[in-house]
């Protein structure tokens, strides 16, 4: 059995510049090795950063918002909601007017780079 523990301490935020993402958009990847776990991403969105409308080809996605308020394909989702998407299921565009953290979870075989734009 394997054991993946990430403390707040252990996560090391970082400009994101991949397609489709545009504003300032921070993040940290706690688990890319999908062998262990499913992929996971922490993103801090600032206020009027986007990510594109875009789907993901192989599995679904689920996403959580930590803070803040994330705008999703034009719907407001507060802290605390959750949405998830299937394979090849269109979404977004994600963004946020105040500034949000979400929580990105995927399973094999995905990683940051596995979104199509729309």
């Amino acid at each position: 059995m394997i054991d993946i523990v990430i403390k707040p301490g252990d996560l090391e935020f970082s400009q994101v510049d991949l397609p489709g993402f545009s504003g300032e958009t921070l993040g940290a990847f706690p688990n890319m090795d999908v062998s262990k776990a499913p992929f996971l991403a922490l993103l801090k969105m600032g206020p009027g950063a986007v990510l594109a409308r875009h789907y993901h080809p192989s599995v679904p996605e689920a996403i959580y918002v930590v803070e803040g308020v994330m705008i999703n394909d034009g719907k407001p989702l507060p802290a605390g909601s959750f949405c998830v998407h299937g394979p090849n299921v269109e979404h977004g565009p994600h963004t946020t007017e105040t500034g949000c953290t979400l929580l990105f979870i995927q399973s094999s075989p995905v990683g940051p780079d596995d979104s199509v734009l729309v």
